[in-house]
């Protein structure tokens, strides 16, 4: 219980801090709150493919975090790493799986993805490919996820596939606010979210 309020003041401090300041409390939280998470998992036990999986996808969003939060702009990079960091998840939650498909799942989340991808073209550019590429990979990330728990139907595997439909909303909305245009409350939203989703993501490996 106790570590889960230290983490939920950690994000809130950097949230905050995204609005008034100071800059110190923004740039220290924003990754001491990753680095409390991987604590957390760290001390459940990294015994299984997993565990170990889940720990490594941490260690890539700690890297995007601070790729991201530079004063110069670092968001290729920065998308890259949050991109191996959902190859990695999405590998945790094949790995749980029998044979048995649900094939409505892919086929309603990637149409999504298709729309979504289509209201930001006109304003990607250069970023069109990376883009792409990253909701491709957000989106079968969460396939996994709910392929896991609609084959499964654990308590982990509802937690994780919780966890992917949260980080696909931190991520459209993250992606509103830089190609759509600047949204007051983006930082807030997309920061709170992330935070929840990865999370969930620990939890599932607590339960």
């Amino acid at each position: 219980m106790w570590v889960w309020l230290a983490i939920s003041f950690s994000a809130l401090l950097h949230i905050t801090a995204a609005y008034h300041g100071p800059k110190w409390q923004f740039y220290l939280f924003k990754p001491f709150t990753m680095v409390l998470l991987l604590m957390l998992a760290w001390q459940s036990g990294l015994e299984g493919f997993y565990h170990q999986v889940i720990f490594i996808g941490l260690i890539l969003s700690v890297v995007g975090d601070i790729l991201l939060m530079l004063p110069k702009d670092r968001f290729v990079p920065g998308l890259v790493s949050f991109l191996l960091a959902h190859i990695a998840y999405s590998l945790a939650f094949w790995s749980q799986l029998d044979d048995n498909m649900v094939w409505w799942l892919p086929a309603l989340l990637f149409a999504g993805g298709i729309i979504v991808f289509l209201l930001f073209l006109p304003s990607l550019g250069a970023l069109m490919l990376p883009v792409a590429m990253y909701i491709a990979v957000i989106v079968q990330m969460t396939w996994a996820a709910g392929e896991f728990w609609l084959t499964v139907g654990s308590m982990t595997s509802l937690l994780a596939f919780v966890g992917a439909l949260v980080f696909m909303l931190s991520d459209t909305v993250l992606a509103l606010d830089r190609f759509r245009g600047p949204l007051p409350s983006a930082t807030a939203v997309v920061m709170s979210s992330y935070y929840l989703a990865q999370s969930l993501f620990v939890a599932s490996l607590l339960v």
